[in-house]
């Protein structure tokens, strides 16, 4: 099994908490849900950075393959740079600024990135969903395999 099947195991525990149990509503679920989000992003974010090292035998430049997958609809970005810009923003919340990069990248999706946010409108919750309605990770994999297969296929 994948990290990815995991963590989308624990997020199938979680819907059905959400249907068994009656004050498990959807702020609770939204809760406890940001994190195993932040952690697959994490996971594919080394799986992106991986796959650039494998290609170029460097990560020098590396944002410049991210462009090798379509820009989500409505965005001048593509989900490749989505999915880094929500991973960077998981792993650095808690600091006292979020680089200017990922802030940008957040920005030009429409992300609130406000440290007090509802958890509502987490922009790890909101990134996922641009990503896939259904919040699938097993479609956003998809999606970054696509972008990897055209990675390759530009040589």
């Amino acid at each position: 099994k994948t990290i990815i099947e995991g963590l989308t195991n624990s997020i199938d525990l979680l819907r059905n908490k959400k249907q068994d149990i009656s004050w498990y509503d959807s702020t609770w679920f939204l809760e406890d849900l940001e994190p195993i989000l932040g952690i697959s992003l994490i996971a594919l974010q080394n799986y992106i950075n991986g796959s650039i090292k494998d290609f170029s035998d460097t990560t020098n430049n590396k944002t410049r393959f991210f462009k090798f997958s379509p820009t989500i609809n409505g965005f001048e970005k593509s989900g490749i740079e989505l999915i880094i810009g929500l991973a960077n923003f998981y792993k650095h919340k808690e600091d006292t600024e979020i680089h200017s990069i990922t802030k940008l990248t957040l920005e030009s999706f429409e992300l609130e990135i406000n440290k007090d946010y509802e958890i509502e409108n987490s922009p790890i919750i909101k990134g996922i969903l641009l990503l896939d309605k259904d919040q699938d990770l097993n479609n956003i994999i998809k999606l970054v395999k696509s972008w990897r297969d055209n990675l390759w296929a530009t040589q």
